[in-house]
């Protein structure tokens, strides 16, 4: 972890006092270099700075079941005062950032062993893994509801999914690049900022109606590590041609930059991968999404935004 900026200048006193007195002390030894991760465990976190939905649901563990549960409990501790400030908070919010707050996958973990990785996270109402194989550009998914037993199953290629996983994608024809020599650790990696501002005119740049957000982000601040593999970008909902690994990345969706999202690596473990770490368990039927999208899109839908269909007598279907 980098040291905060006000704890630095807590010592300044101290060490020009040092100084001053005719001290010397064995010269610091230079920070020794990041080695290049090729293995080990990623965990990774998602937020939307400033939006009052996301300091709420946080509070909320998907993993311990029962959400509707823990949301009622969240909402009854709320005082009169913080639910009014909640209240007029949210009314400035687009509908799309309140959807979004609502979908969001806060936490992740990403399992990386040389080409292949596992991904897994939670949302309130779904629970997903994904695997993916850079060596075959071949991959296999499984969403589950948190609240009833359904899940969809499905194995992909990477030109397949393309289009329909990167729901924002920054090219140098809509936004213009600059990269700064702005460095900062993200997870103990060195990390290089890179910004992109969408072109006056671009398509998507201006917003559809009163109250919406344009199509496209207004801008983004992407940091990237020559030690971290760009193969691992291949998750992020927001597709950037970046060279190196992308550890962090602030979207900002409107002018102002109120409205924004941040994914970024909070930990950053280099150890042994076994296969059992890398596996997707799965039930029939297990579909084909070059075959099977329109299916696997509609399943997919219903499980995300509530938790599908009641179960049949198949509850894998």
């Amino acid at each position: 972890m980098r040291l905060s900026r006000s704890s630095a200048w807590a010592l300044l006193p101290l060490t020009v006092l040092l100084a001053a007195a005719g001290y010397r002390h064995a010269p610091t030894a230079a920070t020794p270099p990041v080695a290049d991760f090729t293995q080990g465990i990623i965990t990774t976190r998602v937020s939307l700075p400033g939006n009052p939905y996301d300091k709420l649901l946080n509070r909320i563990d998907p993993t311990k079941g029962n959400i509707q549960g823990q949301i009622q409990q969240l909402a009854a501790s709320l005082t009169v005062t913080e639910q009014q400030q909640f209240q007029a908070a949210a009314a400035n919010l687009s509908p799309a950032m309140t959807i979004g707050a609502l979908m969001l996958p806060r936490k992740g973990t990403l399992y990386c062993r040389g080409k292949e990785v596992r991904a897994t996270t939670d949302a309130l109402t779904y629970h997903l893994e994904n695997y993916f194989n850079n060596a075959t550009n071949k991959g296999l998914l499984r969403i589950a509801s948190q609240s009833v037993p359904q899940n969809v199953n499905y194995t992909y290629d990477a030109a397949s999914v393309e289009r329909s996983w990167q729901s924002i994608v920054v090219t140098t024809t809509d936004y213009t690049v600059r990269p700064t020599t702005e460095t900062e650790l993200v997870a103990g990696y060195p990390s290089q900022k890179t910004t992109y501002t969408i072109k006056p005119g671009a398509a998507g740049s201006t917003p559809e109606g009163p109250g919406q957000l344009p199509s496209k982000p207004v801008a983004l601040d992407v940091w990237t590590s020559k030690q971290i593999p760009q193969s691992l970008n291949f998750a992020h909902p927001v597709y950037v041609n970046e060279a190196n690994g992308i550890t962090r990345l602030v979207v900002y969706f409107d002018k102002e930059r109120k409205q924004q999202m941040r994914y970024e690596f909070t930990n950053v473990q280099a150890k042994p991968v076994t296969d059992q770490d890398l596996k997707v368990t799965t039930t029939a039927p297990v579909l084909d999404y070059a075959k099977d999208a329109a299916q696997i899109g509609m399943k997919t839908m219903a499980l995300m935004f509530g938790g599908g269909p009641k179960a049949s007598s198949n509850s894998d279907e």
